[in-house]
């Protein structure tokens, strides 16, 4: 019995050594006790997630990154001696590691994660405030499934390179009547990725483009704005009953689904719901655009998914496809996470798989 228990004993202690190593490894970086404290208990909570270091700052953050070689981090943004961007920057530039920024729902928030995601952070999550306590499942539930997320993420900055604007346009004239249309869907890694595709693209594109980012309402009409200052094409959040125009890009607004409808004179306007409605799983929903594209627009539309984790807008996708219009899934080795394009490969809802690099150039030769 004595041999018998010695073995069951050595066989435990494999298991659970692999069980380690096979757990996500989190550092936690925020000046305040309390925030470290209180991520450090919910993460907890997840058998999976192992917490091996915290720091209270960024000078802290580097130090730990490079020593305990975590998975995933968790970054604060306003900390004293170095705040969370520096300290990203010069994680991503030493160690590229997965990031998850702790930001605040706010204009001001959203500038500063926007700066972040353009840095390498591969996803954020909400900062706590006043609601901390009532909000505590739902930011415990998101907060494990981003570093879930995070943790199988390539992060890369996205390089950005701004050329200047051509004397005579690919497109020469402008043309109101709309005949195509392309639709971007992007999770995780998206707003880079959107931010390279759009700075390529021609200002007199003979097309509107809708793209729908998993992002909250605080967020998108930030976003647009950022969009519209660095592409030479116009960018802006789009409205409830906007009629679509060709050379502008349209974001759709966070917390609600965006549609593209035919009004009673027969021109495509967008309609847009509060997701109180419709309670889909995420607003905007790429599945409800995409669904709208193909029955508005058949064979005339683009459909595009690009980095991110899941399979949202996958079966708008093959909607689209079935519809006779051009399907595009980003590749693997341009994805921060290879979520939604893999699904559209795996259930053939994309005719081609392109490069992020190559997906501007590719809109601009079919609207040719």
């Amino acid at each position: 019995m004595s041999i018998i228990k010695e073995v069951t004993h050595i066989e435990s202690q494999k298991v659970n050594k692999y069980m380690e190593e096979q757990k996500i490894r989190v550092v936690i970086v925020d000046d305040s006790a309390f925030m470290r404290i209180a991520l450090e208990r919910m993460l907890k909570e997840d058998p999976t997630i192992q917490i091996v270091g915290s720091a209270g700052n960024g000078i802290e953050a580097i130090e730990r990154v490079g020593r305990l070689k975590p998975d995933v981090v968790t970054m604060d943004v306003e900390m004293p001696l170095m705040d969370g961007l520096q300290a990203l920057k010069e994680i991503m530039s030493i160690r590229p590691t997965p990031v998850l920024m702790v930001s605040s729902l706010t204009h001001e928030g959203a500038k500063v994660t926007l700066d972040a995601l353009d840095l390498g952070a591969v996803d954020y999550i909400p900062k706590p405030g006043s609601t901390f306590t009532t909000n505590i499942l739902s930011l415990k539930k998101e907060l494990i499934s981003k570093i879930h997320n995070a943790a199988g993420s390539q992060p890369h900055t996205i390089k950005l390179e701004f050329t200047h604007k051509p004397a005579v346009s690919r497109f020469p004239g402008k043309n109101d009547v709309i005949t195509k249309a392309i639709f971007i869907g992007a999770s995780t890694g998206g707003p880079p990725a959107i931010q390279k595709i759009l700075a390529s693209l021609d200002p007199n594109l003979p097309a509107p483009v809708i793209i729908a980012q998993h992002m909250p309402k605080s967020f998108t009409a930030t976003f647009a704005s950022r969009l519209n200052m660095i592409s030479r094409i116009k960018v802006k959040e789009a409205c409830d009953g906007e009629q679509l125009q060709n050379s502008i890009v349209y974001i759709c607004p966070g917390d609600h689904q965006t549609k593209v409808i035919r009004n009673l004179s027969g021109r495509c306007v967008f309609s847009i719901t509060s997701n109180e409605i419709d309670k889909e799983a995420f607003a905007p929903s790429i599945n409800t655009l995409f669904f709208s594209a193909a029955k508005e627009f058949a064979s005339n539309a683009v459909g595009i998914i690009l980095t991110g984790m899941g399979d949202d807008g996958v079966r708008g996708l093959k909607n689209i496809k079935l519809m006779g219009g051009l399907t595009i899934a980003q590749d693997r080795a341009s994805s921060v996470v290879y979520g939604m394009p893999r699904a559209a490969l795996d259930q053939q809802a994309a005719e081609r798989i392109l490069n992020l690099d190559d997906i501007a150039n590719e809109i601009e030769l079919y609207l040719k």
